[in-house]
């Protein structure tokens, strides 16, 4: 898997779009796609972790309050 920083994925991301036809696009650009994808899947997946643990320690501080 790829192992893009944010400036990396957003620029790969820009080559292509979600959704469109898929015909002319070779094997190995359709791999390549899909690792890009998995890469922004990992991002958010992280940035869904980070904002988690961020909300429940706001809400326990104000609990606690």
């Amino acid at each position: 898997m790829l192992n893009m920083e944010d400036a990396d994925l957003k620029r790969a991301g820009q080559a292509f779009l979600v959704g469109e036809d898929l015909y002319g696009v070779s094997v190995a650009q359709l791999k390549e796609r899909l690792e890009i994808l998995q890469a922004e899947q990992d991002r958010i997946e992280r940035e869904i972790a980070k904002k988690t643990k961020e909300l429940a320690s706001a809400e326990s501080f104000f609990k606690k309050s």
